[in-house]
């Protein structure tokens, strides 16, 4: 089962396999155990052999690493103690913090003349925003991922202007993780004074049927060169200035022909470098500011120190890469997110209708309301999985940084369209605020990874984690014959999707107001498990092929997070006191009961199968649909005689 499991991630998700998931028991413990392959890492180094990173003193400081929180919901299991969410940034640091970013948000907020492509570079370096995420070692701020997401939420209310800064960020990142020592002292001041700015080469214009990508690397052994050829899209770029592209390659293993051969490879390649060359910019949907274009590469000579990590093992290091981009790309989400209902709760107020204010409408305040839940969970998400990651050694958060971006683009769509309906025509104009929200919601839900992509990696994930915790009891049930204790048992269970059983006691770790909303927890936890353990059953290796049912399992799983996340900060914002804290009560409140009612809706779906749910119709459908070349029906008024 494991490896259908394995082949489906490849097959669907390209890039972005996982071939290192860390390994972990079921105990809900903190647990050193499993560090000891992970606090020494192999990387590159100058002769070409392996060497060990030491420990930094952040990640000394840091827990023992716990069981992951989002792939344990899918067999049922919850760490209770992440209920408290995380307070990685002692207060005095925090005050600190708050200061250095008050400049930010003085120049960000005030309404400013629209400055030139050249000046703009200028204003980010004087503002020290490239370097916020690098160590102080190499002259950064030395941010760990909550207070560099804090210190980036100024800039990331400018969409198109936050892209390169993102993207930056995401270089620097993946260097401090797996670059050598070499490459962080050659590199990484520059980056942090903004001599140097950094973006990501890893997208296509044209996906190759077969390969990973078009663009290819090859060794050459006399040289002891790399020579690189191909195209790289949708590239953020700032041009005139000098940039550095961490480019995603073909490469092929020596001696070992064809697919089993096949890698990958990541190149940290200069734009100064002979045979780089900046393409056309594309004209794209929303964003329009940013300046995306394609890349050309034209037999590039890169040595041996250019390449990041192990040379054809790209994708041992996709995890790290893809997780930082994700969580930097929900932080734009959200600030468009919250702008957007900023700027309806303002139209609500001042605009009257027929003398009735809008803000008096009730299908207005139940907009604005969804909108407002849909914003916090976002948010807590976001600075929960960045806490996870500042708090714990080596912690796995990578299905939760994909649900964090998953759960915040769908909901930021949402919100963005549904604005269109209650500002009107208006909405319509060319640079209206909803239409310009629009076009970059649109933007970000396109840009690199699909949001069905996005879900098919969270529930091949969750059921990867799951395959191993529950292997031996899906296999009695698939051969009830020669376990006929099993099945027994399981007709003598009286749990079901409508009345779940749990035992959690989630109560006891939040406050007393939120028993309702720890409840729906339990509940939505334990029929996740539930339609986990009956796909598996149902489906064996072949599980993978069921594409809508995994987009369910998908959204129940992020469901289930954004519940979690939600009940853990509110808890937090009450105990504490903080201002309008019992509003957080009663938006978690909100949260959760939608949400228990959607995951009980979707798993009931699971449970009654294609035949039941309508997906055999719709297939049968697409069917003739494909094979008419599209519309089929006739028209309605069409006589047969």
């Amino acid at each position: 089962m494991r490896s259908a499991l394995f082949s489906g991630a490849s097959r669907l998700l390209r890039y972005n396999r996982n071939s290192t998931l860390l390994s972990r028991g079921r105990s809900t413990k903190a647990t050193a155990s499993s560090l000891d392959s992970q606090q020494q890492d192999a990387v590159a180094s100058e002769d070409g052999k392996s060497e060990f990173v030491e420990e930094s003193p952040e990640q000394q400081q840091q827990l023992p690493t716990r069981e992951p929180l989002a792939k344990n919901f899918f067999i049922g299991v919850v760490d209770k103690e992440l209920l408290a969410y995380p307070e990685v940034i002692p207060r005095d640091d925090m005050s600190q913090l708050e200061n250095s970013v008050l400049p930010l948000k003085n120049y960000f907020g005030e309404s400013r003349e629209p400055e030139g492509q050249k000046s703009i570079p200028e204003t980010f370096r004087q503002l020290g925003l490239y370097g916020l995420n690098v160590p102080k070692d190499f002259e950064g701020q030395g941010y760990g991922w909550s207070a560099s997401l804090i210190a980036s939420e100024p800039d990331s209310s400018d969409t198109s202007l936050t892209l390169s800064l993102q993207t930056h960020r995401v270089v620097v990142d993946l260097l401090k993780e797996v670059g050598s020592a070499l490459q962080k002292q050659r590199y990484l001041p520059e980056l942090s004074a903004g001599r140097l700015i950094a973006t990501e080469a890893i997208y296509e214009y044209t996906l190759p049927e077969e390969d990973y990508f078009n663009t290819k690397a090859e060794f050459q052994p006399e040289t002891g060169k790399w020579l690189l050829s191909g195209e790289k899209a949708f590239v953020v770029c700032t041009p005139g200035e000098r940039q550095l592209f961490l480019v995603l390659a073909q490469t092929q293993q020596p001696n070992v022909p064809g697919v089993l051969g096949r890698g990958s490879t990541i190149f940290l390649i200069d734009s100064q470098q002979e045979g780089v060359r900046l393409g056309e910019k594309h004209a794209t949907f929303g964003c329009k500011e940013a300046d995306l274009r394609r890349v050309h590469f034209d037999q590039v000579k890169l040595s041996e120190d250019q390449v990041l990590g192990l040379p054809h093992d790209g994708n041992r290091y996709s995890e790290q890469l893809v997780r930082s981009s994700r969580l930097r790309g929900s932080l734009v989400g959200v600030s468009l997110a919250k702008k957007l209902l900023n700027e309806l709760t303002q139209y609500s107020v001042d605009t009257t209708q027929c003398g009735v204010q809008l803000k008096e409408l009730e299908l207005t305040r139940v907009h604005l309301s969804r909108a407002l839940c849909s914003v916090y969970a976002m948010e807590s998400m976001l600075f929960m999985t960045a806490g996870l990651l500042d708090e714990f050694r080596a912690q796995d958060a990578s299905l939760e940084s994909a649900i964090t971006k998953y759960f915040t683009l769908q909901k930021l769509y949402q919100i963005a369209s549904q604005n269109l309906g209650l500002v009107g025509p208006k909405s319509l104009l060319s640079g209206e605020a909803t239409e310009v929200g629009l076009r970059n919601a649109a933007q970000l839900c396109t840009q690199g990874e699909s949001l069905d992509t996005l879900g098919m990696f969270i529930s091949l994930s969750g059921l990867q984690h799951a395959g191993q915790a529950l292997n031996a009891g899906v296999r009695k049930s698939r051969n009830p014959l020669f376990h006929p204790g099993h099945i027994f048992a399981k007709f003598l269970d009286t749990r079901s999707v409508d009345n779940p059983k749990t035992n959690m006691k989630l109560s006891e770790h939040v406050h007393p107001s939120l028993d309702a909303a720890a409840l729906c927890i339990e509940h939505s936890v334990a029929r996740l498990q539930m339609a986990v353990e009956l796909m598996l059953t149902r489906h064996g290796n072949a599980v993978v092929e069921r594409q809508s049912e995994m987009q369910r399992l998908a959204e129940v799983a992020s469901t289930i997070y954004a519940m979690w996340a939600s009940t853990a900060r509110a808890s937090r914002s009450y105990c504490i006191g903080l201002p309008l804290a019992d509003h957080e009560l009663l938006t978690a409140t909100a949260i959760c009961s939608e949400g228990r009612d959607r995951v009980q809706t979707l798993c009931t779906e699971i449970f009654g199968g294609n035949f039941v749910n309508n997906d055999n119709n719709l297939v049968r459908l697409s069917k003739q649909l494909t094979k008419s070349g599209g519309y089929f029906p006739v028209h309605p008024l069409t006589f047969n005689f």
